[in-house]
């Protein structure tokens, strides 16, 4: 059996040898069978032969189809295109592939078929995101928040992060933060009392002294 087959987006001119057509299952589902007047048989889906009815294409009347792949955005489909020979209006497709009114050479028709492929790949380029870098997987540092500081609003008592070491405390430093918080404590017990004291830098460094002195000796108080 000589069988037509439609090549994608290439026109095939026939004439049916008669209009209506056979249906016939198959793998992939319902298709028309016509014998052509060459001696030929084609099969196309039913909507086809709808269509081939609903112009009255008659036995004999040579007419074009055409089996053409449309692509929107990432979807993919195929269209049939029935032309008259010889008429110069080009006949609506079967899913409206080219705007009524319009005819299009079989060059002209690749040419937009190439284009919309092309331009649906380069819109399919842009929607995707950009590779990630090593830069770009490196959290940033997150923001001072009124939760992070001490209850006076001052940020010196902010926690350093577990993964950095703290340096070990040496004598003097525990001599001068134990005389700063003595002094800080003391000028508070006075502020509830009424008794406004205030201890200034050169205090503190004695307290400071002292509690050093007191270290060394191994007598701490």
């Amino acid at each position: 059996m000589n069988i037509l087959r439609f090549e994608m987006n290439v026109p095939a001119e026939v004439a049916l040898q008669c209009s209506e057509g056979v249906a016939i299952e198959g793998r992939y589902g319902t298709r028309m069978m016509f014998n052509l007047a060459d001696g030929r048989v084609m099969y196309v889906p039913p909507i086809v032969a709808s269509r081939i009815e609903a112009e009255g294409i008659a036995p004999g009347e040579r007419f074009q189809l055409c089996k053409a792949a449309v692509r929107t955005g990432q979807k993919r489909s195929v269209e049939w295109l029935l032309q008259r020979v010889g008429s110069e209006q080009a006949r609506d497709p079967v899913h409206s592939v080219v705007a009524p009114g319009a005819s299009e050479t079989r060059l002209e028709h690749g040419l937009r078929v190439s284009a919309e492929m092309a331009n649906a790949k380069k819109a399919a380029l842009k929607s995707q995101p950009p590779p990630s870098s090593g830069i770009d997987a490196i959290p940033p540092f997150a923001p001072m928040n009124s939760g992070d500081l001490d209850s006076n609003g001052d940020a010196s008592a902010l926690t350093l992060s577990a993964n950095v070491p703290s340096p070990p405390v040496t004598k003097l430093e525990h001599a001068l933060k134990t005389a700063i918080s003595a002094a800080h404590n003391a000028e508070r017990f006075g502020s509830d009392l009424g008794y406004v004291v205030r201890f200034d830098a050169d205090a503190i460094k004695s307290m400071a002294i002292t509690v050093l002195i007191n270290m060394s000796e191994k007598n701490p108080r």
